[in-house]
């Protein structure tokens, strides 16, 4: 059992790899993914950006529509001055000729502010728009990056895997339907040792007969706590 145990310590250095590696590779597209919607994000807020400018740009041209109204209605008031005949009249027609000055001059000052606001909103738009290209840039670089990381990794895990395959037949079949059984429940971890009368993995301190039984190394010996297979390490390991 003892050349058994050591055989399945081999594997289970080759499939603690081997489980670093898939954890990577679940990892790695959630990273890209994550870039990804950042991207979407910020093309959002420059598109709302956008939107914003055209919505002041529309109501800039709105504005000055109604102001050459007015201004064209004070020119129409002031022609009908000419042509009144009585001095209420003209009275009349001079009040609203100044009243609709007034409000050319509200007009003009709320256009005025529309157009401060649309170079605002420009400015905003340039950065959202220069944002967005560097997170576009960004995202680019990181799907070259991750793809050859994702490449590299599944090299080595072919790598591996062609280890584990090499280890497997020197392993008897009940022994290594226990490890499986236990890699799996496990996740990639079936094997600790045992330091002094504690689980390696759980750290639970073991049953004096379960620690008699990892020193005579004579059959596997599992936690009682995480079914984990327990192995004494040697002196030459610890040093």
């Amino acid at each position: 059992m003892s050349d058994q145990i050591q055989t399945l310590r081999q594997l289970q250095e080759v499939d603690a790899q081997l489980y670093r590696l898939r954890r990577e590779q679940q990892h790695k597209p959630l990273v890209l993914e994550r870039t990804r919607q950042l991207v979407a994000e910020q093309q959002a807020k420059a598109q709302a950006s956008e939107a914003h400018l055209k919505a002041l740009q529309l109501q800039q041209k709105e504005k000055e529509l109604e102001l050459s109204a007015k201004e064209a209605n004070v020119k129409k008031l002031q022609m009908q001055l000419f042509q009144v005949k009585t001095n209420k009249e003209y009275t009349a027609i001079q009040h609203e000729i100044e009243q609709t000055k007034g409000d050319v001059s509200l007009v003009e000052e709320e256009i005025l502010k529309v157009m401060g606001a649309i170079e605002t909103a420009s400015q905003d738009r340039q950065a959202q728009l220069a944002q967005a290209a560097e997170q576009q840039a960004h995202f680019q670089d990181e799907e070259v990056r991750l793809n050859q990381e994702l490449q590299a990794i599944e090299e080595q895990h072919d790598r591996l895997q062609g280890q584990r395959n090499g280890i497997l037949p020197l392993i008897k079949s009940p022994t290594l339907a226990v490890y499986e059984r236990v890699l799996a429940s496990r996740d990639g971890l079936a094997m600790v040792p045992l330091v002094q009368e504690s689980c390696g993995g759980c750290h639970m301190v073991q049953p004096p007969q379960v620690v008699s039984e990892v020193h005579l190394n004579a059959k596997l010996v599992t936690c009682e706590s995480c079914n984990r297979i327990l192995y004494l390490e040697t002196a030459h390991e610890l040093s």
